[in-house]
């Protein structure tokens, strides 16, 4: 049997947030095959999503039938990611406003990123937070994820099928002159990802299964890293087209590996479990969100410019700062406003 609580999709979210990391404090020589495959730590964004689909999916199923449950469920995520991500940013234009004076964002660009409609506008992606475009994504998955799970469980394809019509025929209608950031930046580029979540989730409540080793999350990590490494023999050795190669593997291939693994560490006893249910890795999950907030941009700088732009030392105090907000800033303020409308 599974809980729609798994301790090591939680330790997941580190690893996530680790590969980001990674990603954007590159730690090896420029010309090495390692500069390469940390370059790509970008996935971590892809296991989110994934997860993401996966796990409302298991906590929802059952739960969004109606008006009020629906409205519920709305609340809880708008509880979950946006009061840390509004004070976050408030205090980013402050220090901006406070530092340069006149070179502040427009207030265009401002109320762009307060309603975290800066995701759909290529212009504005990266302004702000830069890395909250994902939130972007996140959003846009939430309002239709009621019904979308509905017709996945249902087994309505055909509905299924006009929704993912309806997501590629956006991307090329309102990104035709943006095609390459529709799909990596948007949800009519990412939707796969959440749906390849959702249908993981169904597939394994329908095909519960006792905790056993039976393979699937060695498969997934032996797929996900031959799928990176794939990806980079491509594109960086063999000219492969960037555009093209990164859809297949990054956009259809991986999701669908990591969907298989997320399945596995739902059901599996194995080392990769047991690491990412240590105490530890749980407490890192947990502050995932804030740490993914917070590694680029003014928390980060001042940690650099003050403390120590070591990668590794900058890693521990970036997430130490993190759990520190997550536990004193983000659980406190997700509860009140839950408390404010039970």
């Amino acid at each position: 049997m599974t809980s729609s609580h798994v301790p090591s999709l939680t330790g997941l979210r580190a690893f996530a947030a680790l590969l980001v990391y990674i990603h954007h404090y590159n730690p090896f020589p420029e010309s090495s095959f390692l500069y390469q495959l940390a370059r790509e730590g970008y996935v971590g964004v892809t296991v989110f999503f994934v997860l993401s689909g996966f796990l409302i999916t298991l906590n929802y199923v059952d739960k969004l039938n109606s008006t009020a449950e629906r409205k519920r469920f709305y609340l809880l995520r708008f509880a979950r990611i946006m009061p840390l991500y509004w004070l976050l940013l408030t205090g980013l234009y402050g220090l901006q406003w406070f530092t340069k004076g006149n070179e502040t964002a427009s207030f265009f660009a401002q109320f762009s990123n307060f309603l975290l409609l800066k995701g759909l506008i290529p212009s504005l992606v990266f302004s702000g937070i830069p890395q909250s475009w994902s939130l972007t994504v996140e959003l846009c998955f939430y309002l239709l994820a009621p019904w979308w799970i509905s017709l996945v469980a249902r087994c309505r394809w055909l509905g299924v099928a006009l929704l993912y019509s309806s997501f590629i025929l956006g991307l090329f209608v309102l990104y035709k002159n943006h095609l390459s950031f529709g799909s990596f930046y948007t949800i009519f580029g990412r939707f796969f990802e959440f749906g390849v979540g959702i249908y993981a989730a169904l597939w394994l409540q329908k095909n519960q299964s006792p905790p056993a080793f039976r393979f699937k999350t060695i498969i997934a990590v032996g797929g996900a890293i031959g799928a990176v490494i794939g990806y980079v023999l491509a594109v960086y050795y063999g000219q492969f087209s960037v555009f093209y190669t990164e859809w297949l593997l990054y956009n259809l291939l991986l999701p669908v590996v990591i969907g298989f693994g997320l399945v596995g560490l739902s059901t599996e006893k194995t080392f990769i479990n047991r690491v990412l249910s240590y105490s530890l890795t749980q407490t890192l999950g947990k502050s995932s969100y804030v740490f993914y907030l917070i590694h680029i941009g003014p928390v980060a700088v001042v940690l650099q410019r003050y403390v120590s732009n070591n990668g590794l030392l900058l890693l521990i105090l970036l997430w130490i700062v993190a759990y520190g907000l997550y536990r004193w800033v983000e659980r406190p303020l997700y509860f009140l406003i839950i408390d404010a409308k039970a």
